[in-house]
């Protein structure tokens, strides 16, 4: 795990050919693409002799991916704020997305009901996968009050979220490299 300061991205963005970030070396290979990356790392990983990404069932992969994607498509909604020039337009827009009936209220609850029915407390199944970690962490910078508008509030009254996210927090390996707090917006996924 290298980190790129913005400083370092600049000369560095001129010799790798996606011109963007995030990248991965496998071998002698460059790869990018932050959903194809993290699901290739995912299946190629375990965690206590399990796989994070269900290569044996079509299924529960295609339960992993169920989340993956409503995570990706709650920020694809998201994303447009940064578009916005004016502040206190982008704020609103933010905040009115977060507001009951706004687009990332409504990916929130539906991922909230989805929690709400598991026997386990994971995403899918009975133990972490990539579902744990990409719903853990695209959600958890809502509340950190790093996006302007966005209150630190937004994810009150999402009780299967907040369980969901003490569960994973708490799981060793997760605990210990959060507690490192090596940014501010880390400290939510405490």
């Amino acid at each position: 795990d290298e980190r790129v300061t913005f400083e370092q991205w600049g000369p560095m963005k001129e010799r790798v050919a996606p011109k963007q970030l995030p990248l991965m070396h496998v071998g002698d290979k460059l790869f990018g693409q932050s959903a194809a990356l993290m699901r290739y790392a995912a299946k190629i990983s375990k965690f206590e002799g399990r796989p994070l990404y269900p290569t044996e069932d079509a299924l529960l992969a295609l339960q992993v991916d169920e989340f993956v994607d409503y995570a990706s498509e709650m920020f694809a909604s998201f994303g447009a704020s940064f578009k916005i020039q004016d502040q206190a337009e982008k704020e609103a827009f933010r905040a009115k997305s977060v507001a009951e009936g706004g687009d990332i209220h409504k990916w929130l609850s539906y991922v909230d009901s989805l929690l709400g029915k598991s026997k386990s407390g994971f995403a899918v199944g009975d133990h972490l996968t990539l579902a744990d970690l990409a719903t853990f962490c695209w959600f958890q910078p809502l509340k950190a009050g790093f996006f302007d508008g966005i209150p630190t509030t937004c994810l009150d009254g999402f009780k299967n979220i907040e369980a969901h996210k003490q569960k994973i927090a708490n799981i060793p390996t997760v605990k210990a490299y959060y507690s490192e707090a090596k940014m501010p917006l880390y400290k939510t996924y405490q």
